[in-house]
């Protein structure tokens, strides 16, 4: 009677166990049939360029204004070409290697006619274009009556 009582308190446990050990056994093919195996290989996606941009601080002004640039080119980049904007400062990346691929200038507006004209650079022989627009020099007003005599600003006191 002590060995049916201590089966059926085995027993249980052996049912519970066999799924366990099963679950940790490994099956080869039989030796007949070709092994196969398989690789997963995961490929990270190769990094897109950056996009390359050109863009003014205004896009249209009159002549002696400044106008600050700032472009994007991970490449080599061309000198700033305009008939309407002088450079005073080409285009330059930052000195101290912060966003590499930015580049900034300075401009000063032409006294051109006013018009639309392209402002253009290259960025590793990709052409970049943006317009600016010249408008026309305002006229200095002149003074109708020119006042005469000394200005009545008083002598001082109160």
């Amino acid at each position: 009677m002590k060995t049916s009582i201590a089966v059926a308190a085995v027993l249980p446990g052996l049912f519970v166990l066999s799924p366990l050990a099963s679950a940790e056994t490994t099956t080869e093919p039989p030796s007949s049939s070709p092994a196969t195996t398989t690789t997963t290989t995961t490929t990270e996606p190769s990094p897109q360029p950056l996009p390359v941009w050109l863009k003014l601080s205004a896009y249209s002004g009159q002549p002696g204004w400044k106008v600050s640039v700032a472009a994007a080119c991970e490449g080599t980049a061309s000198p700033l070409t305009s008939a309407a904007l002088r450079v005073t400062e080409p285009l330059g990346r930052n000195a101290e290697g912060h966003q590499p691929w930015a580049l900034f200038g300075e401009t000063v507006i032409r006294d051109v006619p006013s018009g639309s004209y392209p402002v253009s650079f290259d960025c590793a022989g990709t052409p970049v274009t943006v317009h600016f627009t010249v408008l026309a020099k305002e006229k200095a007003s002149q003074t109708a009556k020119i006042p005469s005599g000394a200005p009545q600003t008083g002598d001082g006191s109160w």
